[in-house]
């Protein structure tokens, strides 16, 4: 069986939530916290390590301008 990876970001809960709502407001598809984190992920580690490849298995960012 795998080892999930699961680390406390409750005390990160209101910044996580700001960056929900932010993305929400202009998202076609609503983003969940779990989303929101990956999205932050996968820019830090584009910027800190440019040479690795991230196929990312979230939902896509859609965004909506009117």
């Amino acid at each position: 069986m795998k080892n999930t990876f699961r680390p406390d970001l409750t005390e990160y809960e209101i910044y996580i939530m700001a960056l929900v709502d932010k993305l929400n407001e202009d998202a076609i598809y609503k983003i969940t916290k779990t989303d929101a984190v990956k999205m932050a992920i996968e820019k830090a580690v584009k910027n800190v390590l440019p040479d690795v490849v991230i196929k990312p298995k979230r939902k896509r960012y859609v965004t909506w301008k009117y």
